[in-house]
């Protein structure tokens, strides 16, 4: 379970330290949590995988952490496990009624504590696949961009960290669409899914969060690598024919873009969108207008 990451949040330090040495043993990142009032923090600190939470804690307990858990969609779909003492056993099925993927008795057993904890990363990989997956061209989908955005934006303003935002979308696929069938237009949004992918660095986030609309999130990239960025992309995208399965005449296509680079001055992941989202509207218009005057 390479890079599977477990928080385990509890105050018995020894309990900590055991689940640690089993489940880091079997090749897990194992975080502990003994303070329960800073779980969310930490949660969006290291975006786990699994949660392990204690029943019995003081300030803030599992179940009422779980509950929580439940309010925001960005954690409500961690695959978490409850830690029972042995005579709570009876009671485990109101806890499970909170959405709690299972439960470990106390005093734990190594095998069937890490049985559980492979079971819900598995779990958690399926469903990450499934729910934030584009099905078309394979790239991130809306519901991953939330999170991301989100965990991004969090720690530029945290820690000062620059990172950059880009929204893209294809600026003729309606007219090919039109001219040529939904099944070009799908070889569009595949081509352009591929030359991004080559063009972009394996640190950029890719995602299709509409129908021909896609945002790009660069972390630690000011506004002068970002625009070099974008620009290289769209020329490569620029004049390229294309020849698609069963269309005799070459395609091309041409994007539009619209970037913001975080600062101090946008409140949240909200704004960042909506600024990146207007920008790409004006230079969209630009383009238009260019075209219209026979300039490109």
């Amino acid at each position: 379970m390479k890079n599977k990451r477990v928080l385990i949040v509890g105050a018995d330090e020894n309990l900590l330290e055991a689940v640690e040495k089993d489940l880091s043993g079997a090749g897990y990142a194992v975080f502990q949590l003994s303070d329960a009032r800073l779980v969310f923090e930490k949660i969006e600190e290291i975006t786990p995988n699994v949660i392990l939470l204690d029943i019995m804690m003081q300030g803030l307990d599992g179940l009422k952490i779980k509950a929580k858990l439940n309010e925001d969609t960005r954690t409500v779909g961690i695959p978490t496990i409850f830690l029972i003492e042995k005579d709570s056993i009876p009671a485990k099925a109101k806890d499970l009624n909170l959405g709690a993927d299972d439960y470990v008795a106390k005093p734990l057993d190594s095998q069937a504590l890490l049985a559980r904890v492979n079971a819900a990363a598995g779990k958690n990989e399926l469903y990450e696949k499934i729910s934030t997956t584009d099905g078309l061209t394979g790239l991130w989908n809306d519901n991953f961009f939330k999170k991301q955005i989100a965990i991004f934006f969090n720690i530029a303003k945290r820690y000062k960290k620059p990172f950059s935002l880009a929204l893209m979308d294809i600026d003729n696929l309606k007219q090919i669409n039109n001219a040529y069938g939904y099944s070009a237009g799908d070889f569009i949004l595949k081509k352009f899914s591929a030359i991004a992918k080559k063009t972009l660095r394996k640190a950029d986030i890719i995602i299709r969060y509409g129908g021909d609309e896609f945002a790009i999130i660069m972390p630690e990239t000011d506004s002068n690598h970002a625009a070099i960025a974008i620009e290289r992309l769209k020329g490569n995208i620029k004049d390229k024919k294309l020849t698609a399965q069963g269309i005799k005449t070459a395609l091309t296509f041409s994007v539009s873009a619209g970037i913001v680079t975080y600062g101090p001055n946008i409140i949240d992941e909200s704004q960042m969108f909506k600024v990146a989202d207007q920008r790409l509207s004006e230079n969209k218009a630009k383009a238009t207008r260019k075209e219209h005057c026979g300039d490109v």
